[in-house]
């Protein structure tokens, strides 16, 4: 590439020449600009894709099954709802899918444009690990944004894995298993210990099967969840706005009339000093008050639970035709938000008041509700320890990339993916309820990657062809990513301290 093709091609978006900045992009990717070279000569690594590497490139179709699978998380919403308030709850949700899907659209718009400014280093055809950081360098000429985005994904990846962690561990202790005389602690190290060997071997990711098996498996589940909340409300919910007979009753030990009374046998619970009674039976005293601490506590669970937004630049260069992308995100995004607002009505209404962090904890009576819980316990099981296996591998490669390790696995890799694995279920163990990291991870990574920078970089990179309404509402979006993580990340710092 001569020097008048790199300074014509790297202009950047103030106008100003920027051929250094092809410099900032190598170093901070480690990749060689030469097109159609077979290697980097750098570190090694070849940077184009086989003929067969493109053929296995996804569709439309395979995409959202991705998206669903990276997305996707319905089981903390009615609490939400509860801490947010039900009108509340609906808007900021809608009002979120809204904005997440105008982000996820802007972004592709933002990867055509560097696929088209910058073939050499973004084409069709060329192997990029890491596009929505590229799209913070090529956006801003700033290096240390690069990075800034980077440790923002893993932050994010760390959290979902976490997560899912614990959301696999407190549905057997709770849900599928009550009766086991085993601790939450205890089921978090056989979790983890399941998850160890994949993670250390770097589980195969960049499959098809991943994304339908996860979609699948998510919508299912999901799905059932909702029939499970349609049962358990029909079978004895909510009265005139009494509470529940359910968790929260028991807890209680209170009777009401929209049920028989609640007993050990209704319950079928026999371990009561252990597992159950310390962990799922233990309930919040009842409560629908909304206010500020738990508005912000809401809110930001509710971001965390359209997660994955800085995934989709990636999803998008895996597709055989990425200019397809904004079909994908919007279909997967109505299945999303049309799952999450009818399970998060339904357990707000069904539980109110007494709702916990994972609604599946909740659904005890009728037999035939808990019978659909445990199904669909079971299926969320298989998924998130799927999906925390998904999470980690990432986060354990930037971490091995950094300290410069070769690919050949070594001692020193097991050291990292063992410590990061193990390091994730020692957080998990000292608060082994995730509605405290749900909004923390919610109001600060998630908040930045999926509001604050997609908008930012939309307006650099395209905003010269963008109508004024296009500019106001990239601005609006910005504003209140702005406000809505700082007043999120104080109201969890709270939350978590208390």
């Amino acid at each position: 590439m001569t020097s008048n093709d790199e300074n014509r091609s790297l202009v950047s978006h103030t106008g100003e020449p920027s051929g250094s900045k092809l410099n900032l992009q190598d170093a901070a990717m480690g990749i060689s600009p030469t097109p159609g070279s077979a290697s980097d000569t750098s570190s090694g690594r070849r940077i184009t894709m086989t003929a067969a590497e493109q053929e296995k490139k996804l569709g439309v179709a395979s995409t959202v099954f991705f998206i669903v699978t990276g997305v996707m998380l319905t089981l903390p919403l009615p609490h939400a709802f509860q801490q947010a308030g039900l009108k509340s709850g609906v808007m900021i949700m809608v009002a979120i899918a809204v904005c997440i899907s105008y982000q996820a659209v802007a972004l592709g718009r933002c990867w055509l444009i560097l696929q088209e400014r910058w073939p050499e280093k973004y084409g069709h055809s060329v192997l990029v690990r890491r596009p929505y950081p590229s799209i913070a360098l090529e956006a801003t000429g700033q290096r240390w944004l690069f990075y800034v985005c980077e440790v923002g994904i893993d932050i994010t990846n760390f959290g979902v894995g976490l997560v899912d962690l614990l959301i696999s561990a407190q549905s057997l202790n709770c849900t599928l298993v009550p009766n086991a005389p085993l601790s939450i602690n205890l089921w978090l190290i056989i979790v983890t210990a399941f998850m160890w060997p994949f993670v250390l071997l770097g589980a195969p990711m960049e499959s098809w099967a991943v994304g339908w098996i996860g979609g699948f498996g998510c919508l299912l589940a999901s799905f059932l969840l909702i029939v499970a909340l349609i049962i358990a409300a029909a079978g004895g919910g909510t009265h005139s706005g009494d509470p529940l007979v359910g968790l929260g009753a028991y807890a209680a030990g209170a009777a009401t009339t929209a049920g028989p009374v609640v007993t050990d046998a209704l319950y079928n619970i026999t371990n009561t000093t252990t597992s159950i009674g310390s962990q799922c039976l233990k309930s919040d005293s009842y409560s629908d008050d909304v206010t500020f601490q738990s508005f912000g506590i809401g809110f930001s669970t509710l971001l965390f639970a359209f997660a994955g937004l800085s995934l989709f630049p990636t999803f998008q260069h895996d597709m055989k035709e990425p200019r397809k992308f904004w079909k994908a995100a919007l279909s997967a995004y109505g299945m999303i938000c049309s799952f999450s607002i009818v399970t998060a009505v339904l357990g707000y209404y069904t539980y109110r008041g007494w709702t916990r962090d994972n609604i599946l904890d909740n659904i005890v009576y009728p037999y035939p509700a808990k019978v659909v819980a445990k199904v669909t316990s079971a299926i969320f099981v298989l998924v998130y320890v799927a999906n925390g296996i998904v999470a980690f591998i990432p986060v354990t490669a930037d971490i091995e990339e950094g300290f410069k390790l070769k690919k050949k696995f070594s001692w020193q890799h097991l050291i990292i993916r063992s410590v990061t694995l193990w390091a994730a279920a020692g957080l998990a163990a000292v608060r082994p309820d995730f509605g405290n990291y749900l909004p923390l991870v919610g109001s600060t990574v998630i908040a930045l990657n999926n509001f604050i920078f997609p908008a930012w970089f939309h307006l650099l990179l395209n905003g010269a062809n963008l109508s004024l309404h296009e500019k106001v509402f990239n601005y609006e979006i910005l504003i209140i990513g702005i406000i809505g993580a700082i007043a999120g990340t104080y109201a969890s710092i709270l939350g978590i301290i208390s």
